[in-house]
């Protein structure tokens, strides 16, 4: 199996699929519903359209196609509950992605009121709807699930860097990625690379003859939706990809 080949944009899923006429780019400016973010509201923002859509937009480095390609993907299997995606496309330089909303509120705002046979039936749904996202058929790399670099922080250079980055077809090469980014991180801050030197003779051999397996990269509560019988999960997908395979309701992704 290969990776999957990146969505065109711009994308519109069918007009059959929509629960009414996508929102407009003044109408999405417009919102006053913003739903919680991490970023400045300049460079990101997350808004609620006429309770029926999320759009979120922005430039990059803070939103990206791979939240996209990911939704896409994970569309594509029935048994994993995630909102799906409407439309992804770019305007005056800030990508858009306009999704399907989902109600609930963030696990980390109610899981101290929870009873405890609610929050063992949340992680039962978590870990199955988990267990199925790992099933996904690996494509035989470790990256995003476009093929292209892995997003999460150990991967990340301010200048593209293979060798650091990926995406990577073979396991050792992955496993010497985290051990130049432990040399680099020692080199930068002065200090002697001594644990980057074992890392760098040791992993690629330590960690060898894993499948890749599809991940959530910022699987925490906030990501984590909740509702009356209902457990949500992972918001943040932009950073879902494969990586080595080392509540009295249903759950979805979200």
């Amino acid at each position: 199996m290969t990776a999957v080949a990146p969505q065109t944009l711009p994308y519109f899923c069918d007009a059959s699929e929509l629960p009414g006429p996508l929102p407009s780019l003044s109408e999405i400016e417009a919102a006053d519903h913003t739903l919680p973010g991490i970023y400045d509201r300049r460079y990101q923002r997350i808004v609620a359209v006429r309770e029926r859509f999320v759009v979120k937009y922005g430039v990059a480095p803070w939103v990206f196609e791979n939240e996209g390609h990911a939704l896409l993907l994970l569309q594509k299997h029935p048994s994993i509950p995630v909102p799906r995606l409407y439309a992804m496309y770019r305007k005056d330089k800030r990508l858009f992605l306009v999704m399907e909303l989902k109600e609930g509120v963030q696990r980390s705002t109610v899981w101290d009121g929870l009873s405890e046979d609610d929050k063992i039936g949340i992680i039962g749904q978590l870990h199955d709807i988990l267990a199925r996202v790992r099933q996904i058929p690996s494509p035989g790399l470790f990256g995003n699930v476009a093929g292209g670099p892995l997003r999460h922080r150990f991967f990340l250079s301010k200048k593209p860097a293979p060798e650091l980055n990926g995406s990577f077809h073979h396991e050792k090469d992955f496993s010497m990625a985290m051990a130049i980014r432990s040399r680099r991180n020692h080199e930068e801050n002065g200090y002697k690379p001594c644990i980057s030197e074992f890392w760098e003779r040791h992993l690629p051999t330590a960690l060898a003859g894993h499948p890749s397996a599809l991940t959530h990269g910022d699987l925490q509560r906030k990501n984590i939706l909740v509702s009356m019988g209902t457990a949500a999960v992972p918001g943040g997908a932009e950073r879902q990809g494969k990586t080595n395979s080392k509540g009295n309701g249903e759950s979805r992704l979200s």
